[in-house]
């Protein structure tokens, strides 16, 4: 069936990377000079991307979208708008959602064909084409996952090693330098869904076919790292991380920050995110769910964070297996009644509070939290700082506090006489002078927020000289 709208010709993948797209600004926070028009690598201490052209950070606030080919084109922009309006620049999708979904895209054409399914279905792969180069435009990054893992769940098993490793150099050969496009070698793709061995074989057949131009990662079953099954696969460029997605009031309180500071300590170092977490649903739910999360997370180390909505990972109404939805309910008719929620309005705050301080300096140190932790992530306190592990070199602090608790802080890790302190609200990105110019005595005591859910303490060498937020 022939799409309406853009057309790109089928060429070789590599084509795609020559042709200008432009990208659009992000004016919902300062950020280092980057563009998806660069591509993305692995910083030099392993721990955080960059711009492959500049070097400078780039933090992935990204999207969950995994069933987003049951949409035309046209519904598709509507998305990407959206999530680039929202300050997200990473959306992240399959290729072949089935069984979970329709294994044919919204065109009726399947990702694979042919007498075993390893053939890129050229129909199906100028729609594939056209979100890649719109979501440039817009300046997205996509995460590109060729299927899903699981006896149940998915198709990967369905496929020897071999097989799977034909898929991946075709699908990495596809877009090999296209800069704005990632790989997930698989969707929860580890045991026991999968063995190794087949996962192993897409991950590298991804990175071969794209001859290493794409970075390639690897989505986990829930509560794990890809560093638990993948750390010695050398395909892999960094971790992603499954907490506990479901809607369940108990998933709102579990720990994901833990996994992250788990992998914080996994050798070889690779950069890690929080790639799916506790789903939103509905519209009404209370943002501070998503915030504590998202803060926990990224305090804790990851490189990056991403947001799910029942609803949009699903595509509602497209996503239609009973078996699956019964504990899913998307708690609105429709995807695109889930793109404006409380949440998504104030996630995108966090990249001008990190790009305000040195960046890729930033580690995670609970260390400096003398009082006030509490006892489950209602009541965390999650630290970070810059330096090194073990010495007072820091210049500046950052703790997020999950809730308005009194709090004592060790300043003594920063080495400077005098200090500046600032409340940020991770719900309006405002800030809130504490005290400016003070004398470093060692210790900062807060007394209790009197409005407000969440809050992040700053505090920073006032010789520096930071930009606020």
């Amino acid at each position: 069936m022939k799409k309406p709208g853009l057309s790109l010709p089928l060429v070789a993948a590599a084509a795609l990377s020559f042709i200008p797209w432009p990208v659009f600004a992000d004016e919902t926070a300062p950020s280092p000079r980057s563009s998806v028009n660069d591509g993305l690598k692995v910083s030099e201490n392993h721990r955080y991307l960059v711009d492959a052209v500049t070097g400078n950070p780039v933090f992935i606030l990204a999207d969950t979208a995994w069933n987003l080919g049951a949409l035309k084109i046209e519904e598709i922009d509507t998305y990407l708008q959206s999530r680039a309006d929202h300050g997200f620049n990473t959306v992240m999708f399959a290729l072949s959602f089935a069984p979970q979904a329709q294994e044919e895209n919204a065109y009726g054409q399947p990702a694979y064909i042919g007498a075993d399914k390893t053939e890129l279905n050229p129909a199906y792969f100028e729609t594939c084409d056209l979100i890649v180069k719109h979501a440039a435009a817009r300046g997205l990054y996509v995460m590109i996952y060729p299927m899903w893992a699981g006896q149940k769940a998915g198709t990967m098993n369905n496929y020897t090693p071999a097989q799977l490793e034909t898929v991946g150099r075709a699908l990495g050969s596809r877009y090999a330098g296209v800069p704005n496009v990632l790989y997930s070698a698989g969707g929860e793709a580890s045991p026991h869904y999968i063995d190794v061995e087949r996962v192993n074989a897409m991950g590298r057949g991804l990175k071969e076919g794209s001859s290493g131009h794409n970075l390639v990662t690897l989505h986990p079953m829930s509560g794990f790292s890809s560093s638990k099954f993948y750390a010695a696969s050398p395909w892999l460029d960094f971790n992603l991380i499954q907490a506990k997605s479901g809607i369940a009031p108990a998933n709102a309180a579990y720990d994901a920050a833990a996994l992250v500071l788990k992998d914080w300590q996994v050798t070889p170092p690779r950069p890690t995110m929080m790639g799916e977490h506790r789903y939103e649903s509905g519209t009404q739910e209370d943002p501070l769910i998503q915030r504590r999360s998202l803060y926990q997370c990224v305090f804790a180390g990851a490189f990056g964070h991403a947001y799910g909505h029942n609803a949009l990972w699903q595509m509602t109404p497209h996503t239609g297996a009973p078996w699956m939805l019964k504990s899913w309910t998307p708690g609105v008719k429709n995807w695109a009644e889930a793109l404006d929620t409380p949440a998504v309005r104030q996630l995108y705050h966090i990249k001008a509070l990190l790009y305000s301080h040195p960046y890729l300096e930033r580690i995670p140190d609970q260390s400096f939290v003398i009082a006030g932790q509490g006892p489950d992530v209602a009541t965390h306190i999650q630290a970070t700082r810059d330096g090194t592990p073990g010495n007072h070199d820091a210049t500046y602090l950052m703790a997020y506090l999950s809730a308005p608790v009194a709090a004592t802080l060790d300043t003594a890790v920063i080495a400077a006489p005098t200090l500046n302190a600032y409340w940020f609200s991770p719900e309006t990105g405002s800030t809130e002078v504490i005290h400016e110019h003070f004398p470093n005595s060692g210790k900062l005591a807060l007394e209790p927020r009197g409005q407000g859910h969440d809050w992040v303490v700053v505090v920073e060498d006032a010789g520096r000289n930071y930009p606020r937020p």
